[in-house]
């Protein structure tokens, strides 16, 4: 007599869990269509009654096809985002006009944006000056004089 694996809608149920669980700790997509894939033989299981042989055929096939249609969909699919600049706080300020919050002096000074105060480099120019932001290098906004306010 050979050796007799009986899995039930629970142990599909329970894997899809963990996968799904994995998934959620790397978040690399894949993972979600193999759980994706123990949910579906779950469900069949659960409705037909399929022998192991034919669990694990639903479940390779559904596995193999989630996964290279999620692989085309993602090759082909649109990854420009609308706010590129989400990340990079400083870059979403250039060509924005703010004024001086403290004089800039031997080059240095700052602006304060919103709530928060940020370094700027330039020509030297006194407290309360409009300055536009031209650039930036590393966490210090590099901006030019616009005149007194």
């Amino acid at each position: 007599m050979g050796f007799l694996i009986t899995m039930t809608p629970w142990h599909w149920l329970t894997a899809a869990v963990l996968l799904l669980v994995i998934e959620m700790m790397i978040g690399s997509y894949y993972l979600l269509w193999v759980s994706f894939s123990a949910f579906l033989t779950a469900i069949l299981q659960w409705m037909f009654g399929l022998e192991w042989g034919a669990q694990m055929i639903v479940f390779s096939l559904t596995t193999v096809f989630s996964v290279i249609a999620w692989y085309i969909y993602d090759k082909r699919r649109d990854k420009s985002s609308s706010r590129p600049h989400l990340n990079k706080r400083g870059h979403q300020y250039i060509g924005r006009t703010f004024q001086l919050s403290q004089p800039i002096i031997n080059g240095v000074g700052k602006i304060n944006v919103d709530d928060s105060s940020w370094k700027v480099k330039g020509t030297d120019a006194a407290e309360g000056t409009a300055v536009r932001v031209k650039d930036i290098d590393g966490t210090v906004l590099i901006v030019e004089s616009l005149g007194e306010s």
